[in-house]
């Protein structure tokens, strides 16, 4: 069983040694290097895929009038041009509707987008708008610069004030980073505070 390592004075397993160390010589990288690069490159080009044709709502041409200014950018990326709320005065117990208008400035990732409406009174309460945007029709992953998006979030507010905070996140507390709050204002933590929602008295 042994002696097939060493015939003729030479050891066959040597032979065999050689063989591998010329073969690894010939291909220092190892062949690993050949599948690795295109893998990585078609994640990194990787982008959503959605049916523009059905975001008629959703991408709009025009921002409208009675919109309250914002101008935050996050990220270098997303930018909130402004918000508008249905109605313009709020009714305690009755759902009410906040547009919130974002601009594409460079292509993203997938973040979600939430929304805190703290009462102003400091009371503790927070009504929670945790989504994707349009409802989850047009994610941030398929945005293209230059778009113009309109992202609604229903809520009921109640009889205090509401302060408007809102950002994007992923998982956990990984939020992306507000490069400008424009007319808003940054708590610190990459949330924007955009606004104050009053109801009638």
């Amino acid at each position: 069983m042994f002696s097939l390592c060493a015939v003729n004075g030479t050891s066959l397993c040597a032979r065999r040694a050689v063989a591998a160390v010329a073969l690894a010589l010939a291909f220092p990288f190892g062949l690993t290097g050949c599948i690795e690069r295109p893998w990585q490159e078609a994640a990194a080009t990787a982008r959503r895929s959605v049916d523009r044709n059905t975001l008629g709502d959703v991408l709009v041409a025009q921002l409208p009038q009675d919109m309250v200014p914002v101008g935050a950018v996050f990220g270098g990326a997303a930018e909130l041009v402004g918000y508008r709320i249905e109605p313009r005065i709020l009714v305690p117990g009755e759902r009410a509707r906040l547009t919130l208008y974002w601009r594409s400035r460079a292509e993203l990732e997938a973040w979600h987008i939430f929304v805190h409406l703290d009462d102003a009174n400091g009371g503790g309460e927070r009504i929670h708008a945790e989504h994707d945007p349009a409802e989850g029709r047009y994610p941030t992953d398929a945005w293209r610069p230059g778009d113009l998006i309109a992202d609604p979030v229903l809520f009921v507010p109640g009889h205090n004030p509401l302060f408007l905070y809102l950002g994007f996140f992923t998982q956990g507390d990984n939020r992306l980073p507000l490069s400008s709050a424009g007319r808003g204002r940054d708590d610190g933590s990459s949330r924007l505070f955009a606004g104050v929602l009053s109801p009638t008295p």
